[in-house]
């Protein structure tokens, strides 16, 4: 790929659906942002497109999105072939099923236990990829454990979610009286709404999501949202975000989670994505004592960990450090036969065709609660 220091011409990325801030959509979204920025041209696939996420990708002179189906991408694709085509959800459109050429693969697996994450087409990932990455140790291990990761091990490598740099450049304001704890999730557990419904005292919550706590709104998070906040409950990618701005984090959620990030429990919320999961679900009252409790350790960690190295959490170095993995060891792409590339096609609008009926079941109930 020789990408050397050099903006990339053209990259393609895939993705099962742009609608939703939800976790994978947000990495599409920051990973065509980070391209485009660096002066790429960038084409984005997908099954189903639309707001809120579509208004981050209107108008934008060198981001273009097709559904993954359209002709119009087979023939950009032809006309500019993809020096990088990063892979989500094993969606390749079919002009490069047919005609890798010379682009390098990446497919990124962003969960240990949704199927989609899955490499469901292993065959296609394994004669095109360059590289596997997974979002966590433990996604790798999962996927290794169930066979889903049979292939070459020196091209397995931990991708961790990283955030955008801007969230490592925003400055801390001083804390007042009440703490303002902001609680992003999609899916807020019930004994988590209970303490949101009667907080502690000296504190204050902004619930930021669609996880159907009042006055909760779904909206993407910036770093100048988290400028705003005293510490944030949430897991996931919103934890790596947190950590770039010394934002205190309450890892908790839907698996529930451990709680206040500190020197002890760190390690293996990460190994875990920090999703929650490794950890035991606690009571209402564990959550109210320890948020209103235990903040102002949790701000002198935050701080720590701000200047440790968290460069596997920052998306230049961590897309710049795949980039040269890819120059190092340069895959030898195999081509398809014709047979299992219509194999693949097959497969791919099949689940193609389920992800967009879950998607207008899933807006048609929202519209109908509303």
């Amino acid at each position: 790929m020789n990408n050397n220091t050099s903006p990339l011409p053209h990259v393609f990325i895939s993705q099962a659906h742009l609608v939703s801030y939800g976790g994978s959509e947000m990495v599409t979204l920051e990973l065509a942002e980070h391209f485009a920025a660096e002066g790429s041209q960038v084409t984005i696939g997908t099954w189903s497109i639309g707001k809120p996420v579509l208004s981050h990708l209107t108008d934008r002179a060198n981001i273009a999105y097709f559904d993954i189906d359209d002709d119009r991408l087979s023939n950009l694709l032809q006309s500019n072939p993809p020096q990088l085509a990063w892979i989500h959800h094993q969606i390749v459109p079919q002009w490069l099923l047919r005609n890798p050429g010379k682009t390098a693969f990446v497919f990124n697996h962003m969960s240990s236990v949704h199927p989609l994450e899955s490499s469901w087409s292993a065959v296609v990932e394994g004669r095109l990829a360059g590289l596997h990455l997974y979002n966590s140790a433990e996604t790798l291990e999962a996927h290794l454990a169930d066979g889903a990761a049979a292939f070459d091990p020196g091209r397995l490598k931990v991708f961790a979610n990283p955030a955008p740099d801007d969230f490592g450049a925003v400055a801390r304001p001083g804390r007042g009286r009440t703490q303002l704890i902001g609680v992003v999730s999609n899916h807020v557990p019930d004994e988590l709404g209970v303490v949101m419904e009667n907080p502690p005292a000296g504190v204050e919550f902004l619930p930021i999501g669609s996880g159907g706590v009042v006055n909760s709104v779904a909206a993407r998070v910036t770093p100048e949202t988290l400028v705003a906040l005293d510490g944030v409950v949430t897991i996931g990618k919103t934890v790596q975000y947190a950590m770039l701005a010394g934002v205190p984090v309450y890892c908790y959620d839907k698996f529930g989670g451990p709680g206040w990030l500190d020197a002890k429990n760190f390690d293996l919320a990460e190994f875990h994505n920090f999703s929650g999961r490794g950890f035991s679900v606690k009571s209402p009252e564990e959550i109210g004592n320890e948020l209103s409790g235990g903040i102002e350790a949790a701000s002198d960690f935050a701080v720590e960990l701000k200047s440790r190295d968290l460069s596997r959490f920052t998306l230049s170095s961590a897309l710049q450090d795949v980039l040269s993995t890819l120059d190092q060891r340069p895959a030898q792409t195999s081509r398809l036969e014709a047979v299992e590339a219509m194999a693949h096609s097959r497969q791919q609008k099949l689940v193609g065709h389920y992800v967009r009926n879950w998607l207008r079941a899933t807006q048609k109930l929202a519209q109908s609660t509303n």
